[in-house]
């Protein structure tokens, strides 16, 4: 490991093709998901090329090794963990049908919003407005209005809590 820490090509080959084996053991009596193997065992070696200069010639190999080994391969599972949690079954996806039905709500709800922002005092709409549809930050917005931060925020505010109780009762 010394000599691959000082760039020795042929050492770092020859330290790959002996742990290799070794390593992908290790991945596969840890790793239940046979689909996932190869790719946490890729990890487990790109952490141990990325890691090789930490370890500390005169200490005991096996421990460190093993000790990055099992942090990539928690890593690259709760990668994959993830991962798979966001995915969809393409059997749980809608109907073309219902897409339309979502559309037609959305819809519904965006009129009733539209209403019920026309409702506001021209004042609080104005902020929420700038704010909202317009994506202006507190600062441009009270710039563009001519009025303090704190003033935009109390505007904007007391707009948001007349959206909600006018809303409330729609849904």
């Amino acid at each position: 490991m010394a000599k691959v820490q000082q760039g020795d090509a042929a050492a770092y080959e020859q330290i790959l093709n002996e742990l290799g084996p070794v390593l992908l053991g290790y991945v596969r009596k840890r790793v239940f998901n046979r689909e996932i193997v190869m790719d946490v065992y890729q990890e487990v070696l790109l952490t141990f090329h990325k890691a090789r200069h930490s370890y500390e010639v005169g200490r005991p190999f096996g421990p460190w090794l093993f000790t990055v080994a099992r942090n990539s391969m928690l890593d690259a599972l709760a990668k994959n963990r993830k991962f798979v949690e966001r995915e969809i079954a393409v059997e749980e996806l809608p109907e073309p049908g219902a897409w339309e039905a979502d559309s037609a709500a959305e819809g519904e709800l965006g009129d009733e919003l539209a209403r019920a922002l026309e409702a506001l005092p021209p004042l609080n709409r104005q902020a929420i407005e700038l704010l909202k549809l317009k994506g202006l930050t507190l600062e441009e917005a009270a710039a563009q209005l001519g009025v303090s931060v704190a003033a935009l925020k109390v505007r904007a505010h007391r707009g948001y809590k007349q959206l909600r109780e006018s809303l409330k009762g729609k849904s």
